[in-house]
């Protein structure tokens, strides 16, 4: 049999992890010390190495998928750590992704679980336009100061501890932003390009400040933007939850809509959706045209990307006396290796000081709905981090992922601590006349 056919105790029916993928891991243990989940807890299964031999025994049909083999493919953050540690490029994170999609066949949760879910992934999340309703009643819950009054009274303490951190985190809320961008934003000064934008849906509904800036720091940079209003989710959801079809149609969606306009690159701010659009190529890779898909890959560029290799305009730039720390989105620096640039921009504006923090690449424990499932697992990594921060004494806390965000600002707020949490682009925004 070909090894990447060997199913095993893996549904042929859905997908499943490559055998030939899983044959890659030589257990030599690089990855071990990356990894936020085995630093927690000690287990080898719930390490990168342990939790592609627990997949190989499926696959070899020595193991039934079990609830725990369900348990651990959850339990990975998929902050792609151990990919970067691998000698072998093991893809450990994403095997985990793949196996949540068997997990929903294999071990299916209670019926009004899966209704819940597939309401919020199928249907919610497909269509702009029902995302931006269901936004409605927290934008009303804000206005009407519910969500202080909650907070306030300390009631949501007698609740489950991920509801009192859900209403925490969530920031204030405007129109969301999708609604307001034109089509066209032209460019200023000497015209340099053409580029399309990416608004995610996270960023359009919960950070419209952090993109219109995005949107306004490419036009300053002599770039015209085109942000297509029919554009659909990147998948990056689906994929994190294991609905690998859904994203699959919402990727053809997208690929159709952007490959159609004239732009030298497709630019995005939130290194959820540049890591979910970029891997639309192997995603679709029996489905669509492998130029088309390399073509659309390709032009798929995170802004900071984007302004390292053009060039970053900074004879304008006004000068921000102040000291910041940089913290890496697990889905920009290890899932589409870009580290230097955000580093680069920040190095840019005048008066900046960047002092490195210690394991800036360590995860926050964020990791899309990980902080909210595992909430005291989540409140463990995030301490870690939030060490590494104080220890820098920085004015500025600065990331490139609305997840990142939300779960660092609302951990320095409960630790009382004194950086302020913003995205890079309002970081350059505030230095762009």
């Amino acid at each position: 049999m070909n090894p990447k056919e060997q199913h095993g105790n893996f549904s042929p029916e859905k997908d499943a992890p490559k055998y030939a993928d899983l044959l890659q891991c030589m257990r030599c243990g690089f990855c071990l010390p990356t990894c936020p989940t085995f630093a927690l807890t000690g287990r080898e299964r719930s390490s990168p190495r342990g939790r592609v031999a627990l997949a190989r025994a499926v696959a070899e049909g020595t193991f039934e998928f079990t609830s725990a083999i369900r348990e651990e493919a959850f339990f990975c953050l998929d902050c792609r750590a151990c990919t970067s540690a691998c000698p072998s490029g093991v893809r450990a994170g994403e095997l985990m992704e793949i196996c949540r999609t068997q997990a929903h066949q294999q071990q299916p949760q209670p019926k009004w679980q899966t209704a819940c879910r597939d309401m919020i992934l199928q249907k919610m999340l497909t269509d702009p336009k029902h995302l931006e309703r269901a936004m409605l009643p927290a934008r009303l819950y804000q206005k009407l100061g519910l969500q202080w009054l909650l907070r306030n009274s300390r009631i949501l303490k007698l609740g489950p501890q991920w509801l009192d951190k859900a209403t925490a985190m969530l920031p204030p809320l405007g129109q969301p932003l999708r609604q307001q961008l034109p089509e066209l934003t032209p460019a200023r000064g000497k015209k340099r390009g053409r580029v399309a934008f990416f608004l995610g849906c996270v960023m359009s509904l919960m950070y419209a400040e952090v993109s219109q800036q995005t949107v306004r720091i490419l036009s300053h940079q002599g770039f015209d933007v085109l942000t297509p209003p029919a554009q659909k989710c990147c998948g990056a959801p689906h994929l994190s939850e294991g609905d690998r079809q859904t994203t699959r149609q919402l990727a053809i969606h997208n690929l159709e809509l952007f490959l159609a306009l004239d732009v030298d690159a497709i630019v995005t701010d939130c290194a959820g959706c540049g890591s979910a659009l970029k891997d639309y190529e192997e995603l679709l890779e029996d489905q669509q045209d492998t130029h088309k898909l390399q073509l659309f890959r390709n032009k798929i560029k995170d802004i900071s990307e984007f302004l390292s290799e053009t060039g970053l305009r900074t004879e304008e730039l006004l000068p921000i006396e102040q000291a910041v720390t940089y913290h890496e989105p697990c889905h920009l620096c290890h899932a589409q290796g870009i580290s230097r640039q955000p580093r680069e921009l920040i190095r840019a504006i005048p008066g900046i000081e960047l002092r490195e923090m210690k394991e800036a690449s360590w995860c926050c424990g964020s990791a899309a709905t990980w902080g909210l499932k595992f909430d005291a697992a989540s409140q463990q990594v995030l301490d870690r981090k939030l060490a590494n921060i104080a220890a820098t004494d920085a004015d500025l806390l600065v990331t490139a992922n609305p997840g990142c965000q939300l779960q660092l600002d609302w951990g320095i707020r409960e630790a009382g601590m004194a950086q302020k949490v913003i995205h890079l682009t309002e970081l350059l925004g505030r230095a762009t006349p």
